[in-house]
């Protein structure tokens, strides 16, 4: 039986005013969509805090190592300046799944589909995996804080950064899989 129909007047008035702007703030569906955007805003928020770290260690690498030209030695070594690529590159790779993570899906508040689907169920299963993601954030942001200069010289940094974040790549692909599947 319809939602609306089974009511009385004064309440069945107050439920279509609500629906009748196309939105509900007192639905569980709701809270728990808001809930989503909310997290997975903070978790971009915490990745963006380790890209910050890694930019400071970068710049304070980059005042050690990389002198500013001068007329004994006009150019840099390409080995060092190979090397600040890579850090760029490592950064961009943090920011890249900051992005993902951010313009990730969120299941529409569609009529049509409600009536065939448990959102609220799929919202439930997206809280879960939006834990995950942010415990993994913060792992990857605990990691990096860790690190000191010195360890920015090593060559296979791109791949260490990457490997740290393979875990919240996973979870970012689980998550739309997840939408994809509407389970």
């Amino acid at each position: 039986m319809d939602k609306i129909s089974a009511t009385g007047p004064i309440k069945q008035t107050a439920i279509l005013l609500f629906y009748g702007w196309g939105y509900n703030f007192y639905r569980e569906e709701n809270k728990l969509r808001a809930d989503d955007l909310l997290i997975r805003n903070k978790v971009a928020g915490i990745l963006a805090d380790a890209r910050g770290v890694l930019k400071g260690l970068e710049d304070s690498w980059r005042r050690e190592y990389l002198p500013p030209p001068t007329r004994e030695h006009p150019f840099l070594d390409r080995a060092l300046t190979e090397q600040a690529r890579r850090l760029e590159r490592a950064g961009s790779l943090i920011e890249a799944v900051a992005t993902a993570i951010k313009n990730a899906a969120t299941p529409t508040n569609d009529k049509i589909w409600i009536r065939h689907r448990t959102e609220g169920g799929l919202l439930e299963i997206l809280q879960g995996i939006v834990v995950g993601m942010t415990d993994a954030a913060i792992a990857f942001h605990d990691a990096l804080v860790e690190w000191d200069r010195d360890s920015l010289s090593d060559p296979m940094i791109e791949r260490i950064v990457a490997d740290a974040l393979k875990p919240l790549k996973l979870i970012v692909r689980e998550r739309a899989e997840r939408l994809t599947l509407m389970v």
